[in-house]
């Protein structure tokens, strides 16, 4: 098992995760399981790698839509600067 990483929630992101139905375990799956992206705007996405998405579907059963959750972090002030969930193929720029 991974370690456990913990990182601030903004407000932003908390309001954003209750108007989305994202889970607060769906949020520690992904920052203990999930693909860093690195953006050019000192951000990263994270988001389940297929692997691993069907993983944690079978040992999650209760989480839906696991699948497309995705978090913006900062990457040097361990904020989650939103969360949601992913509809197109990328959210890269």
């Amino acid at each position: 098992m991974k370690k456990k990483i913990f990182m601030y929630k903004t407000k932003h992101t908390e309001a954003r995760q209750q108007q989305r139905g994202i889970k607060n375990e769906t949020v520690d799956l992904l920052l203990q399981y999930g693909k860093k992206t690195y953006r050019n705007d000192g951000t990263a996405i994270l988001s389940f790698p297929r692997k691993v998405q069907e993983k944690l579907e079978q040992e999650h059963k209760g989480i839906k839509n696991l699948r497309n959750a995705y978090a913006l972090i900062t990457t040097n002030e361990n904020r989650i600067i939103t969360v949601g969930h992913r509809y197109k193929k990328s959210l890269t720029h």
